[in-house]
């Protein structure tokens, strides 16, 4: 009896939490609403500044051809756009491929250096540019022909040091890219939410558009750091700079297909906030006002809860009673399944349906879900995604929590509890 009122505890306090966030974030979508369309530009102004997009690039001859000709179709001044690749020592043929593109194209320059990770080969890039913006794009990504003038608008307000963009899983085929898929779209919503509230704590590596001075004055990304995307976003938060998030500035990157290299990348991820935020302790400080009294505190909560439920959910289901089914199974066999099916009536059907709406806890789930569905509804929207979304929902809304409380708990048990090292140096993008 206690174990079972502990469960319902805990699944109240984790539905009461999920609920207060998601109608937080609602609430300040509405009460911003005036300010959700993206700023316009002219793009016949001869003031607008020039852009240098600087690709680092690692063993990318299959793909760096696309890349390339998605910023070249740009819509955005010819004269007011530089394309810089930096092949970070690859063993491939990345090099000559870039080149390639130098003679037809005088925007594009392409530089190769001794392998130093993505972080040093986007701070070569960035020494060697001379304009007004810098925008970073992984070479495994691609740009929409509308997402720079979707963010550049952003940039008149002169305390705005960097613009993120839309990011989005392109093409998502299977089980996890389309879970991943999900997950972006619901972080575009979150990191315009964030905006509002001054608290975005990354600029991904996918077309981030950066003011230039900001690097010339604070320096380029750490290079020791293995996200040097939080690394940034959190040292721009703590110099009083705001960080924007265009909701149609439209990015797109290819999501890992395979369990193994998902992993890995989510670990590196999860260790890289852990670490980056203990380094940045100041940042709790209530001067900081939503990022240190809201956000911050609740991503450690969410992380508490989830971690929590599915080591109970394990314990209680595999654990405890996984043993007695499997060997219940073996035996019965598909007979089992049968016999359960003819004692099961009508009535005991309607009545278990009718049971679980007057439940409030039941009430309270379906009520969580339905608002994740509306957010997610809502990014997809914004971001003029036309693509069916039914599947991805699915395996969102049922799965994420379990594989999200794997990534933390393999980041804990390898990190703090093995004292394994992640490695993330030189030739590891």
């Amino acid at each position: 009896m206690e174990e079972i009122a502990f469960y319902y505890i805990m699944v109240y306090i984790i539905s009461f939490f999920g609920l207060f966030t998601g109608i937080f974030f609602i609430l300040t979508i509405v009460e911003h609403r005036d300010h959700m369309k993206t700023p316009k530009i002219n793009l016949n102004d001869k003031d607008l500044p020039s852009v240098t997009v600087v690709i680092p690039a690692y063993n990318e001859e299959k793909g760096i051809g696309v890349t390339i000709r998605s910023v070249q179709n740009l819509d955005y001044p010819r004269e007011k756009l530089r394309i810089i690749v930096v092949d970070d020592g690859s063993t491939d043929n990345t090099y000559n491929e870039a080149k390639k593109f130098c003679l037809k194209d005088k925007r594009v320059k392409v530089f190769t250096k001794e392998n130093g990770g993505v972080a040093s080969a986007t701070n070569y890039g960035i020494k060697r540019a001379d304009t007004d913006l810098i925008a970073p794009l992984d070479a495994d990504s691609f740009v929409t022909r509308d997402a720079l003038k979707n963010m550049i608008g952003y940039l008149n307000n002169p305390n705005v040091v960097v613009v993120t963009p839309a990011l989005t899983v392109y093409n998502p085929r299977g089980f996890l890219q389309k879970l991943q898929y999900a997950e972006y779209t619901l972080s575009i919503y979150l990191r315009r939410v964030f905006g509002f509230m001054n608290s975005i704590t990354v600029t991904p590596g996918p077309f981030s558009l950066y003011r230039k001075a900001f690097f010339d004055k604070y320096g380029g990304y750490d290079e020791d750091n293995i996200t040097q995307d939080i690394e940034i976003a959190l040292r721009i938060q703590k110099n009083g700079y705001k960080i924007e998030n265009s909701m149609d500035g439209v990015v797109y990157t290819i999501a890992p297909n395979k369990f193994k290299a998902l992993l890995k990348q989510r670990m590196r991820w999860y260790f890289g906030f852990i670490t980056n935020v203990l380094k940045n302790k100041d940042l709790f400080n209530p001067k900081y006002g939503y990022l240190a009294l809201l956000i911050l505190p609740s991503a450690f909560v969410a992380v508490l809860f989830a971690i929590a439920f599915f080591s109970y959910f394990i314990y209680k289901n595999v654990l405890d009673y996984g043993i007695d089914r499997i060997i219940e199974f073996s035996v019965l066999g598909k007979d089992m399944f049968f016999i359960n099916l003819k004692n099961i009536k009508l009535q005991t059907i309607l009545d278990s349906i009718t049971n679980m709406f007057l439940n409030p806890l039941i009430m309270l789930v379906i009520v969580s879900i339905l608002i994740t569905v509306i957010t997610l509804t809502l990014a997809k929207r914004a971001s003029s995604d036309k693509r069916n979304m039914f599947l991805a929902t699915i395996y969102f809304l049922f799965t994420y929590w379990f594989f999200y409380a794997i990534w933390w708990l393999s980041v804990l048990i390898y990190r703090f509890m093995l004292g394994q090292k992640l490695a993330w140096g030189k030739r590891k993008y």
